[in-house]
C-alpha cells in the first residue's frame, strides 16, 4: 500500500478514534480539557472507562440477569460479571486489533483501541433492564397492549410513529445510549459526556427505531437488526456519529463504527462459553459434556493434546479459559483481513460470521445451552413472573404520568417517582435561577406524554431484578413495606 493509502487511512482512524465529549459545547470542551492537562495524567479513553466503572448505573448490574435470574449461586454470573469479562476479552481484541492496523501502515496507538472497546463492553449492557431480554419483552408486550400509536381510534399519547416505537419495541440498546449521555449528571446536555470514539464503539445499532420512509429493515445487514437510540436522544446521536465520520446511509441510519464489531465479538465469546459454563455449574448441563463441547471448537492438534484433569471442574475451567484464548486471535484476523470494508462502512456481518467454522461452533454451544440452560423450568418460571412484575409496574407509574387529571392513587404514584427521573438539562437553568426546584405536578406538566414516558421507563429499567420484584410485591399488597 502507497505511502497516501497510509496517510488516508490514518487521517480515518484519527477521526473514527475522536475524543469528542459528546454534548459538550466549545467552551465546556476548553474548561475540562485544561483541567485535565493539570491534574490528570489519564488519557480521554481511560477516563470513559472509569467514568463507567463508578457509575451508579454500572453498579445496579451486579442484581441483573445474565441468564439465571435471582440465582442463589454465588457462582452464577450476573450483567456485572459478564460484562467485566467482556471488557477484559474486549481489550485483548482491540489491543490486537491496533497492532495488526500499526502492521498495515496505519499511524496509531493500538493501546487506545484497546482501552475504548473495553470501556465499550463495560457499557454494552449498561441499558438492560430487570430480567434481561424477558424484561425488554415485558415492557414491548405491555405497550403494544396498552398504550395505541397515533392516527389510531383511541387517545395516543405519542405524537409520531417513531414515538410509539421507541417504547413498542423497547431495546436496551438504546436506553444504553440514553444512560450514558441523558441520565447520568441529568442537568447538562451530554450528561457524563463521555467520547464520540467510546460511544461509537458501544453502538452496534446505530439507527433509530423507524427507518426512512418507514422500510422495513435489510435482512442480513447486521446494524439493522435493532436499533440504538430514541427519538428523544436524536440530536446527540447525531452529534456522536458524526463527529466519528461514520458512514451516514441514509438520514440518521449510520454504518457501524468498526470498534462496534469488536464489542459484538468480544460478547459473543463471552455469551457463548461462559453461558455454558454456568449451566454446567448449575448442573443443567452435564460437566463432562460441557467440556466436551469446549474442547470441540478450534481442537488442538493432536502433537499438542495433554491428558485433560480428572476433576471435571478444573477441566471445564481450563476448557473455558483456552477457547478465549483462541477465539481471540480468530476475531482480530478477520477484523484486520476485513479492515479496509470495515472502516469503510461496508461490512455488515459480524467477526464470528466471518469464520464460518468458528461461528457454526459457536452456534452449536449457544444451541445447546438454550435447550438446556436457558429454557430449563425454573429459568422459566421466574421470567414469567418477571414478565408480570413489569408490566404490573408500568400499569401503575406509566398510566399515572400520562394521566392529565390524576385520580388520588395516581397522584401518590407520582410521589414515589424520584423528581430527577422528570430533570432535563433544557430546564436546569430556571430551576437554578428559582433557587428551588420545581413540584413533581410541575416537573411532570413540561414533558410531553412521550418524554414521561420515557422517564417511567428510565426508572423501571435502572431497578435490579430484587428491587422490581420488592416494589411490585409493595405496591400491589403482596408484601407490605416492614
Amino acid at each position: 500500500m502507497s505511502r497516501d493509502d497510509n496517510q488516508e487511512r490514518t487521517e480515518r482512524w484519527r477521526r473514527l478514534l475522536s475524543d469528542t465529549r459528546v454534548g459538550s459545547g466549545p467552551r465546556d470542551a476548553q474548561v475540562e480539557d485544561a483541567a485535565h492537562r493539570q491534574l490528570d495524567e489519564r488519557n480521554d479513553y481511560s477516563r470513559d472507562y472509569d467514568r463507567i466503572v463508578f457509575s451508579s448505573e454500572f453498579r445496579c448490574l451486579h442484581d441483573k440477569t445474565q441468564v439465571f435470574p435471582l440465582s442463589t449461586s454465588d457462582y452464577t454470573r450476573t450483567r456485572l460479571t459478564h460484562s467485566i469479562e467482556a471488557s477484559c476479552v474486549g481489550r485483548s481484541l482491540g489491543h490486537q486489533a491496533g497492532l495488526g492496523l500499526k502492521a498495515q501502515g496505519v499511524d496509531l496507538d493500538p493501546s487506545h483501541l484497546g482501552t475504548i472497546v473495553a470501556a465499550a463492553c463495560l457499557a454494552h449492557d449498561i441499558g438492560n433492564p430487570p430480567f434481561g431480554h424477558s424484561g425488554e419483552a415485558a415492557i414491548q408486550h405491555w405497550v403494544g397492549q396498552r398504550l395505541s400509536p397515533p392516527g389510531e381510534g383511541r387517545r395516543s399519547p405519542f405524537a409520531t410513529e417513531a414515538e410509539w416505537r421507541d417504547l413498542r419495541d423497547f431495546e436496551g440498546n438504546a436506553q444504553g445510549f440514553r444512560i450514558l449521555n441523558r441520565l447520568q449528571s441529568r442537568e447538562r446536555r451530554g450528561g457524563l459526556r463521555y467520547t464520540a470514539a467510546m460511544l461509537g464503539a458501544m453502538s452496534k445499532y446505530p439507527r433509530p427505531s423507524v427507518l426512512p420512509g418507514s422500510r422495513q429493515k435489510t435482512k442480513g445487514v447486521v446494524s439493522e437488526r435493532k436499533f440504538g437510540y430514541f427519538q428523544d436522544d436524536l440530536d446527540l446521536a447525531l452529534e456522536a456519529f458524526r463527529a466519528t465520520d461514520l458512514r451516514e446511509r441514509e438520514p440518521g441510519v449510520f454504518s457501524r463504527h468498526p470498534l462496534a464489531f469488536l464489542v459484538e465479538a468480544a460478547d459473543d465469546i463471552c455469551y457463548a462459553v461462559i453461558d455454558l459454563e454456568d449451566s454446567a455449574k448449575l448442573g443443567l448441563v452435564p460437566l463432562e459434556r460441557a467440556c466436551e463441547l469446549l474442547d470441540s471448537v478450534l481442537p488442538e492438534p493432536e502433537s499438542t493434546v495433554r491428558k485433560p484433569p480428572r476433576h471435571l471442574e478444573t477441566r471445564l475451567a481450563q476448557a473455558r479459559a483456552r477457547v478465549i484464548g483462541k477465539l481471540i486471535p480468530q476475531c482480530v484476523e478477520a477484523f484486520v483481513e476485513h479492515a479496509l470494508d470495515l472502516e469503510a462502512g461496508r461490512t455488515e456481518q459480524s467477526l464470528t460470521a466471518l469464520k464460518p467454522g468458528v461461528r457454526a461452533q459457536l452456534d452449536e454451544i449457544t444451541g445447546f445451552t438454550r435447550e438446556h440452560g436457558y429454557w430449563s423450568e425454573r429459568v422459566l418460571q421466574i421470567e414469567s413472573a418477571g414478565f408480570k412484575t413489569l408490566g404490573g409496574l408500568l400499569d401503575m407509574f406509566a398510566l399515572s404520568v400520562v394521566a392529565e387529571s390524576p385520580n388520588a392513587e395516581e397522584r401518590k404514584l407520582r410521589q414515589l417517582l424520584p423528581l430527577e427521573c422528570f430533570q432535563r438539562p433544557e430546564f436546569a437553568a430556571a430551576d437554578e435561577a428559582a433557587q428551588k426546584p420545581p413540584r413533581r405536578d410541575e416537573a411532570i406538566q413540561r414533558l410531553t406524554p412521550y418524554q414521561r414516558l420515557l422517564c417511567v421507563t428510565d426508572y423501571i429499567t435502572g431497578l435490579s431484578d430484587s428491587r422490581a420484584v420488592e416494589l411490585y410485591q409493595r405496591l400491589s399488597g403482596i408484601q407490605l413495606p416492614s
